[in-house]
């Protein structure tokens, strides 16, 4: 049947994508309908349920949101566009006022991965439907770190890209224009945001659908087999006939055991990592997310620092960590050896407001130090202020916590001997001055934490460190999870 002339015009219908029209300017309008069906359909399969909190990449005009915004429940949307002209559109022509102060969605305008941080939600979906097809790889990697930075344990984004035998040389946004890239290179961006890359069997007009995973998204009932609704369904049922049966004790769980898969924070690997089942682990871990306001799925980092922790809490001396934060590790440790019945002293220094770009040196400007600070003050993921890391501390007695710019504070630190040291800066100065003021104090077997050693990204840290210890005649032991570990010993100089 014919479409009227008048109904032609309100639908864009004859325009070319990114004409001033707000069905035209997200793609060619006749397939506005077909898009969102499509994605609605894809992400109802693999298990979006309207309990589900879901972030909405360029969600444009609403192509797709003008199905999700009635299906969610109330303020479970989110949508983030740096054309707000473009959603105001799609909620004067597709969605309507009354449905917006019923459902509440939220929307953030901006082009900024960092932005998605200011929901403060861990969200079990995200769409990016022809955003990386329009991507420099450098934008890419940013948006797969922001989302992994905000996606639950078991979360997924779901996005298209365009495959081809190269990568496109393409930086930042490109629009209309569509760029390629190998499905290798997608998948190792993935693994660098701790994420698992998996093609998806759903069809798209033009792009490839793909998924990128969080560690424990179940992707294996669909695996080497047709993704469909009568599969996806058939895993609802069970799942929901498991929920209503007894569920074991978790200290009785062991789900991670050898061959299980874990993938995360940019470690994947499948020998036994039970260590996540332990009760206590759990509970200072859940402790740590609390004082940060977010999981980062720094599950196996966590588990070195316990462990380090743990033995030093054997030896003499009090404990120092240098680059708090909100005091994601320092919490758990403190849950985890019940930190009141020890008798040991810990210092919390910091600037509490991010790098003091003085004391970064010309390596890690180059590395993109100053950069990264900066982003991750503007993202809330580093916090600007010391009162809520006071908060957070306050259950415990024998904490102190020295705020300023290393090494200006380390006087502050009035420990005669020291058996556990976490250097946590993020640049290499401030570092290496630390552990050269702490290191006649660090009592024999004492150990010290590198967080950043073999990180991705900190490359000036690891030199750094490296002739430090070449010139105490010692070495660090580089560790998978990014960090460095090593253990002063008896006859050090």
């Amino acid at each position: 049947m014919e479409v009227p002339l008048e109904d032609q015009e309100s639908l864009g219908v004859g325009l070319k994508p990114g004409d001033a029209h707000y069905r035209a300017y997200v793609g060619p309008p006749e397939d506005y309908d077909l898009i969102a069906a499509m994605a609605f359909n894809l992400l109802t399969t693999l298990g979006l349920r309207q309990h589900h909190s879901l972030l909405d990449v360029g969600c444009g005009s609403l192509r797709i949101g003008r199905l999700l915004i009635p299906y969610l429940n109330r303020r479970k949307y989110f949508g983030v566009e740096p054309n707000e002209w473009l959603v105001q559109e799609g909620i004067k022509r597709e969605l309507g006022e009354a449905l917006l102060e019923i459902k509440g969605p939220t929307f953030f305008f901006s082009d900024s991965p960092e932005t998605i941080a200011q929901a403060k939600v861990s969200f079990d979906f995200v769409l990016a439907q022809s955003i990386f097809s329009h991507c420099g790889l450098d934008l890419i990697k940013n948006w797969l770190s922001a989302i992994s930075n905000s996606l639950s344990g078991d979360g997924a984004l779901i996005a298209t890209f365009l495959p081809g035998e190269e990568d496109a040389p393409t930086k930042g946004w490109v629009y209309p224009e569509c760029v390629n890239y190998r499905p290798a290179t997608m998948r190792q961006a993935a693994a660098e945001a701790g994420l698992r890359f998996e093609l998806l069997d759903w069809k798209h007009p033009r792009q490839t659908w793909a998924l990128f995973a969080a560690p424990k998204f179940d992707s294996g009932w669909f695996k080497n087999k047709p993704l469909t609704w009568n599969a996806g369904l058939t895993k609802a049922l069970a799942k929901a006939a498991n929920v209503s049966s007894a569920a074991p004790a978790a200290s009785a769980d062991f789900s991670h055991a050898e061959g299980h898969v874990y993938d995360q924070d940019g470690l994947r690997s499948i020998h036994n990592h039970e260590f996540m089942d332990d009760p206590d682990f759990r509970k200072a871990y859940e402790r740590g997310v609390r004082a940060a306001g977010d999981d980062y799925r720094w599950h196996w980092r966590v588990h070195i620092g316990l462990w380090a922790a743990a033995c030093a809490a054997r030896l003499e001396g009090d404990f120092v960590e240098c680059g708090v934060n909100r005091g994601f590790l320092s919490s758990a440790i403190m849950d985890y050896l019940n930190w009141d019945s020890l008798g040991k002293h810990f210092y919390l220094l910091d600037t509490f407001r991010g790098l003091d770009e003085r004391f970064v040196s010309s390596a890690d400007k180059a590395s993109g130090a100053v950069e990264k600070n900066r982003k991750s003050l503007a993202s809330g993921f580093y916090v600007q202020g010391i009162e809520e890391v006071r908060a957070n501390f306050s259950q415990w007695r024998n904490v102190s916590l020295i705020e300023g710019s290393i090494p200006e504070t380390l006087p502050q630190v009035r420990a005669e001997k020291i058996a556990y040291v976490h250097l946590d800066m993020n640049c290499s100065a401030p570092e290496i001055a630390a552990i050269q003021f702490f290191w006649e104090r660090l009592v024999p077997d004492a150990f010290v934490l590198l967080d950043d050693y073999a990180y991705y990204g900190y490359l000036s840290q690891k030199i750094a460190m490296d002739q430090f210890a070449q010139e105490k005649g010692i070495k660090i032991l580089s560790l998978p999870t990014g960090q460095g570990l090593l253990v002063k010993p008896v006859d050090s100089r």
